[in-house]
């Protein structure tokens, strides 16, 4: 048997292909020899919904979905591992598998929140800002069990630890900056709120620590900042110059897919400029999630303060909806400068926090609180309730919402005028009364967050509720209000931070001592320069009122310095 072969000719050209030769009729006919097909065009990919190939805009759609926590994907397998599961059961490509190869979100941003429920797992409490869970149950409706819906406020930050617990690398980092400062601040004077000159230049030595290790079941960060500044300028009432540190450390151990614990240690040794070079909350902070009655307000200029806060929570995820979470933290606060209250406190709650749709989450609160001051001059018990509510308005904007009301009781040593005739029989005007009070006041918590594109975010956010105060006014209630937007120009190179922040603070039985308002503008930005260098500019306007006086009294600093950040998990063995 053999197979004539032709030399490769054109279509036009080719000729039939010679019958192949047999001996006998039992003998099978061999098939002729077909010329080599021209490349086939690649098919193009079939919406199976049309029947037709998909447009350039719907393909583009196909490639955002894949980062879209509300776009479910029935093929994508669950975790059933008691493992953390993503926010999303999209199966992520592989340039963002990693969450160190890509830019991070611009903190405070719906991406952020996002970003963090993701690489964390479901709600854990103090290390992160979702309320609902994941597990790898099917849920109702076709949504996907392993998106958490949109953050809630949980409360389970406070001004101390900030933080969220997004996965980073370790890193440290150094660095000196310049800053001026002009007007006049909070402090105390002679007893009493009044207002201390802060008219100075000052430089400073700054540092710091931080990272998270991330086990199958267990998760530990550490973050740590000091800073020292000397300051040249000295008044009759302070000098400015000191040292600041915080430390912030959480622990989470998942025991089954259902069950977690969380635990957060915080400890702060601040000097007396902490609140001038500290004014307004962080680039990235949400006041609405700051658990207000377990935060001491720093708000007098020439104080040192000592505080640690220990916080522990349990969370159990029934379903992919719907879990709870019970919680204890305990706080201590200490006072160096002669007037002001030290005081210790703690706090007992639970909430439950159900995912209504792939859009809305709905819950509960209830918490209980207890104050102890120094010396016994004061006792506060709280107890308040409420609902939660949060909407995930487009992929975008989400509303997150907190309202109840607490009760407050307390009791103190407070100073009353006396009658005259009184006055006149015990030779004095004034007397020490242990006064009590039943006080009501509103708890409430409300934050709204946009994000436009990748490199821009804005937020507003409100917060009332019970305070332990500043060491002068004691058991309060505190208003913040605060209104921002960051964004990234030059490729991400540059960020630029702008907000503005309003804050006020009355006591609930000490009314001669008045309250304490102010009010700042802050505009921030940085610049990397090469070799984990960057560059650092900030400048603060604030304006403060104490016992109702108007908001004349303000401050301007400007602050520009130098920081040094290397990569540390190439050198540390964790």
């Amino acid at each position: 048997m053999w197979v004539a072969m032709t030399p490769l000719q054109s279509s036009a050209q080719q000729q039939p292909a010679p019958a192949v030769q047999g001996t006998g009729d039992d003998q099978p006919q061999q098939p002729a020899a077909t010329p080599n097909p021209a490349p086939a065009s690649v098919n193009p990919a079939v919406n199976p919904k049309t029947g037709l190939p998909f447009t350039p805009d719907e393909m583009r759609e196909k490639e955002i979905d894949k980062y879209d926590p509300l776009k479910p994907d029935p093929t994508a397998p669950t975790d059933a591992t008691g493992t953390a599961t993503p926010l999303t059961d999209r199966k992520q490509p592989n340039a963002v598998a990693d969450p160190s190869g890509k830019p991070a979100p611009i903190p405070g941003s719906v991406a952020a929140s996002d970003r963090a429920a993701s690489a964390s797992g479901a709600k854990t409490g103090q290390n992160s800002t979702q309320a609902s869970t994941q597990d790898s149950d099917t849920s109702e409706g076709g949504d996907s069990a392993g998106y958490a819906g949109p953050a809630v406020l949980t409360r389970s930050y406070t001004l101390a630890r900030p933080l969220d617990s997004t996965p980073v690398k370790w890193t440290g980092g150094a660095g000196f900056s310049y800053s001026w400062n002009d007007g006049r601040a909070p402090g105390l004077v002679d007893g009493t709120t009044g207002f201390v000159s802060a008219k100075s230049s000052a430089v400073g030595l700054n540092w710091n620590l931080s990272g998270r290790h991330l086990w199958k079941r267990d998760q530990l960060g550490l973050t740590y900042t000091g800073n020292y500044s000397q300051y040249f300028a000295q008044n009759a009432f302070v000098n400015l110059s000191g040292i600041n540190n915080s430390l912030n450390l959480d622990y989470s151990h998942i025991f089954t897919r259902h069950l977690s614990f969380h635990v957060v240690e915080s400890v702060q040794d601040l000097s007396q400029n902490y609140p001038l070079e500290n004014p307004a909350l962080q680039p990235g902070g949400n006041v609405a999630n700051i658990n207000l009655a377990t935060s001491p307000n720093i708000q007098l200029l020439n104080n040192t303060v000592r505080q640690s806060s220990t916080q522990a929570s349990v969370t159990y995820r029934q379903t992919a909806r719907l879990s709870y979470d019970a919680s204890a933290s305990y706080f201590i606060v200490g006072q160096t400068e002669p007037g002001l209250i030290g005081n210790r406190g703690q706090q007992f709650g639970g909430d439950l926090n159900y995912r209504w749709t792939s859009r809305a989450t709905v819950g509960a609160y209830y918490s209980f609180t207890d104050y102890n001051y120094s010396h016994g001059v004061s006792h506060a018990a709280s107890n308040g309730a409420g609902l939660i509510y949060s909407y995930a308005i487009n992929r975008h904007m989400q509303l997150r919402t907190r309202a109840g009301l607490t009760q407050i009781k307390s009791r103190a040593y407070e100073s009353v005028i006396l009658p005259p005739e009184l006055a006149a029989i015990l030779g004095q005007s004034s007397s020490i009364v242990n006064a009590s009070s039943n006080f009501s006041t509103t708890d409430v918590s409300v934050q709204l967050v946009r994000d436009f594109g990748k490199t821009r975010t804005a937020s507003v956010a409100f917060a009332r509720g019970e305070s332990p105060g500043n060491g002068l006014l004691l058991t309060s209630v505190q208003e913040t209000a605060t209104a921002g937007f960051s964004s990234r120009f030059f490729r991400r190179r540059l960020p630029v931070n702008v907000g503005v922040t309003y804050s006020s603070l009355a006591a609930t039985l000490q009314a001669n001592l008045g309250d304490l308002k102010s009010e700042s503008v802050y505009f921030s930005t940085s610049r990397p320069l090469g070799h984990n260098i960057s560059a650092n500019f900030s400048v603060n306007y604030s304006r403060y009122s104490v016992s109702g006086s108007t908001l004349t009294q303000d401050n301007l600093s400007i602050s520009l310095g130098l920081g040094w950040s290397p990569r540390l998990d190439r050198i540390l063995p964790f």
